[in-house]
C-alpha cells in the first residue's frame, strides 16, 4: 500500500504513543510471522484508511518476524517510513546494526561484476584495514574517495554505490542512473533491485549483523515525527561495563584479566562472523561442527566456505537420536579430517572443534577428557594447531574453562555465550567472546574484536545497558529454570507414560550434568507415534501439540530461551532454529515420523498450571 513520505511522518506521534508493549522485544509469536513486505503493507493500509491507530489496530497488524536478528515490527516501521520518501518498497530499505555492514553486504550479493562504492564524506571513506576483511571475504570493491560517479548506463555490470553523510540536497542520486544501491549512515537504500536483490541482503543482514537495535529505532523514528527524543537514552558507566566483562570471565571459568577483555557483539551470529573472519586473516581453518547446531551459525559457516573455499571448510558431525554418543561422533569425523589433512594441498593451519554443551535441541554434555583427548591425538597426528571454541548459551554459568584446565591447561579453550538469552533476561540481542589464559585463545578473541571493531558489529550503547543491568544473578536464575523444567519434564513423561504406556526419552540435562553447572532450562522429546497414525499425522504431531500448549496464556510459540518473563516457549526445531539446516539431517532426530519439540521455561512460574496444560495436551494428543 503506497503511502507518501508527509503521510507517513503524520501517522509516526500516533504509532509511537500507542505502540504495543511486544513490540519492543526480542522475540515475537512465531504464529502470525508476516514477513517485512506484507507487515510494511499492512502498517501503509492502517495508515491509509485513517482508521485511529491504537494500541489494538497495531497489534492487529502482525508480525515482521520472529526475531530481533532478523527485523523488528519497529526496525520495519522505521524502514517503511524511509521507503516512502523515495517511492520505494519496505523491500528496497534496510537499517543495520552497523555502518559498514550496508557496503559487506552489497559486497557479498553482487553476482555482475565489481563493486564501485563512491564516497562523498572523507571521514567515512573505507580503512586499508575494512578493505582487508573485504578481500578476506572474497570481495572485489574498488573505492572512490570524496568523488560521486559520473550518470552511466544501470544496465552496466559494475555495481555502483554511493555513501553520502545525509540525504538532504543528495536526492538525486537516489536514481538508477546514478548509483545501484545508497547508504546513508546504517541504512542501505537498494535503487536497482535487479544488480542487488533483497532477498540476499536479509539473508546476509540476519546472518552477520543485525537490524538497527529497538532505541535507535524508536529514537529516530521520534525524530521524523518532531517529537522529544526519549528512547535511546540511557548508557552502561565504564565501570559497570568492566564489572560486566569479569563477570563473563568468572562464568566461563577463567581467571578475570582486564587486559584480556570479551568481545560483546551486537548479537549472537555477528559474533561468529567476526571470529570466521578472524580465522580467515589467520591463514584459514578447518571447521567441525554439529549437524544440526544452531541453523543460522550453520548457515553462516556455509556462506564463508563458498565465499573462500581454498580458506574455510566445514566439516559435521551429528549427534541425533538419545543413543548417539556425541564424542564418538566427533571422533570418527576427526580421524576423517585428519586423513584428509595430510594430503591436501592447500593446509589449513588449524583446527576449530566448535561444541556447544549442553547441545542443542538434544542437551548431551560430551566428557570433557573425551574432549581434550580427541584433540590432542588430531594435533600429533596432523601438526596443525587446534581450538576448542565451546557454545555455553544454554549454561553460561557452568565455569567449563576451569575443568578443562584441569584436564589439560595448554589447551587453547574460547567460549561463546549468546548475551540474547539469560544473561540479558531476553531484553536484548548481543553475543560475547571469552579466552581462556592461552597465547592462542587471548590471540583469538583479540583478533575476533579487531574485526568486529572494524565492522563496527560491537554491541551499541543501549545493548550494553541492558547487558550490564540484567546479568546480575544468572546463575541463580539458571537454576530456577532448571529446577522448573525438571519437574515439568517428570510431570510431561507421566502423563505420556499413563495415555500410551510408552516410556518417552526426554532429552535433558542429567542430573549429574546439572550439579556440574549446566542446569539448561529447556528439554526435547518426541512424542511417542498415536496407535494407527498415518505419515501425515504423525509429521504434524509436533506443531499440534506447540499449538494446543500455546492456546494458554503461559505458552508462546517462540524460538528463544533463558526468557524471564513467566512464560513457557515452545518451537518445532525443524521448521524454526534449524531452518537453514539439511532436511536429511533434521530427519535424523525424527523418532517414528514425528520431530522434536522444545520447550523452554522461566526461572519462576506456576508449575501446577503447567503441568495439568501438558496433561490436557497430551490426553488430547491420544484420545
Amino acid at each position: 500500500m503506497h503511502v507518501n513520505f508527509e503521510a507517513a511522518k503524520a501517522a509516526l506521534p500516533s504509532i509511537l504513543q500507542n505502540m504495543p508493549i511486544g513490540w519492543r522485544g526480542t522475540t515475537f509469536r512465531n504464529a502470525r510471522l508476516l514477513g517485512r513486505e506484507t507487515f510494511a503493507n499492512n502498517l501503509g493500509s492502517l495508515i491509509a484508511s485513517k482508521t485511529p491507530i491504537t494500541t489494538d489496530t497495531l497489534f492487529a497488524l502482525g508480525n515482521a518476524e520472529d526475531y530481533l536478528r532478523v527485523a523488528t515490527n519497529i526496525s520495519c516501521t522505521l524502514e517503511f517510513v524511509l521507503a516512502c520518501k523515495y517511492d520505494y518498497t519496505v523491500t528496497q530499505v534496510f537499517t543495520f546494526g552497523s555502518t559498514k555492514m550496508p557496503l559487506v553486504a552489497v559486497a557479498l550479493v553482487t553476482k555482475t561484476g565489481n563493486v564501485h562504492a563512491y564516497y562523498t564524506n572523507e571521514d567515512a571513506f573505507i580503512s586499508t584495514e575494512e578493505q582487508e576483511v573485504l578481500s578476506s571475504l572474497g570481495c572485489h570493491v574498488e573505492c572512490h574517495k570524496k568523488e560521486v560517479p559520473k550518470k552511466r548506463n544501470a544496465s552496466s555490470e559494475e555495481v555502483v554505490v554511493i555513501t553520502l553523510d545525509k540525504e538532504d540536497g543528495n536526492e538525486k542520486y537516489f536514481s538508477s542512473e546514478w548509483a545501484d544501491a545508497i547508504i546513508v549512515g546504517d541504512v542501505l537504500y537498494i535503487v536497482n533491485k535487479d544488480k542487488v536483490s533483497h532477498e540476499d541482503v536479509l539473508v546476509i543482514r540476519k546472518r552477520m549483523s543485525t537490524p538497527i537495535t529497538t532505541p535507535m529505532a524508536e529514537a529516530r523514528l521520534q525524530e521524523l515525527a518532531g517529537i522529544a527524543q526519549t528512547a535511546d537514552t540511557k548508557r552502561a558507566t565504564e565501570e559497570e561495563v568492566a564489572t560486566f566483562h569479569k563477570h563473563l570471565q568468572t562464568l566461563c571459568g577463567t581467571p578475570t584479566d582486564t587486559s584480556t577483555q570479551p568481545v560483546v557483539c551486537t548479537a549472537g551470529l555477528p559474533t561468529t562472523c567476526a571470529m570466521w573472519v578472524s580465522l580467515l586473516q589467520r591463514g584459514g581453518a578447518d571447521l567441525l561442527m554439529c549437524s544440526t547446531a544452531y541453523g543460522g551459525s550453520s548457515q553462516l559457516s556455509d556462506i564463508i566456505a563458498e565465499r573462500v573455499p581454498n580458506a574455510f571448510k566445514k566439516y559435521v558431525f551429528h549427534i541425533q537420536g538419545s543413543s548417539t554418543d556425541i564424542c564418538h561422533s566427533i571422533r570418527t569425523e576427526l580421524d576423517k579430517i585428519a586423513t584428509v589433512a595430510l594430503d591436501e594441498t592447500i593446509r589449513h593451519p588449524r583446527l576449530v572443534l566448535f561444541v556447544e554443551i549442553p547441545t542443542n535441541p538434544d542437551m548431551k554434555v560430551p566428557e570433557l577428557k573425551d574432549l581434550t583427548s580427541m584433540l590432542q591425538d588430531f594435533k600429533q597426528k596432523t601438526g596443525k594447531e587446534v581450538l576448542l571454541l565451546v557454545d555455553t548459551t544454554f549454561a553460561p554459568g557452568s565455569k567449563i574453562m576451569e575443568r578443562l584446565k584441569g584436564i589439560d591447561a595448554a589447551l587453547p579453550v574460547v567460549a561463546f555465550i549468546s548475551l540474547s538469552k539469560s544473561l540479558s533476561r531476553g531484553m536484548t540481542t548481543g553475543g560475547t567472546l571469552v579466552a581462556n589464559d592461552t597465547k592462542e585463545a587471548i590471540s583469538f578473541v583479540e583478533g575476533s574484536g579487531r574485526v568486529a571493531t572494524l565492522l563496527d558489529t560491537t554491541a551499541k550503547p543501549d545493548q550494553l545497558f541492558l547487558l550490564t543491568t540484567n546479568h546480575h544473578g544468572v546463575e541463580l536464575r539458571c537454576e530456577g529454570a532448571y529446577n522448573v523444567a525438571r519437574l515439568v519434564g517428570e510431570c510431561l513423561c507421566k502423563a505420556v507414560k499413563e495415555h500410551t504406556t510408552k516410556d518417552m526419552v526426554l532429552a535433558f540435562v542429567s542430573s549429574e550434568n546439572a550439579a556440574q553447572g549446566f542446569t539448561s532450562s529447556t528439554f526435547s522429546f518426541n512424542l511417542p507415534s498415536p496407535a494407527g497414525a498415518t505419515d501425515d499425522i504423525n509429521a504434524a504431531l509436533a506443531q499440534r501439540f506447540v499449538d494446543l500448549l500455546c492456546k494458554h496464556d503461559e505458552f508462546k510459540p517462540c524460538v528463544s530461551f533463558g526468557q524471564d518473563n513467566g512464560l513457557v516457549y515452545c518451537t518445532v526445531p525443524a521448521t524454526s532454529t534449524q531452518g537453514a539446516i539439511k532436511a536429511e539431517h533434521k530427519a535424523k532426530q525424527a523418532v517414528g515420523g514425528v520431530q522434536l519439540v522444545r520447550l523452554s521455561f522461566p526461572p519462576e512460574i506456576d508449575e501446577k498450571i503447567v503441568c495439568q496444560v501438558m496433561q490436557d495436551a497430551v490426553s488430547n494428543i491420544y484420545s
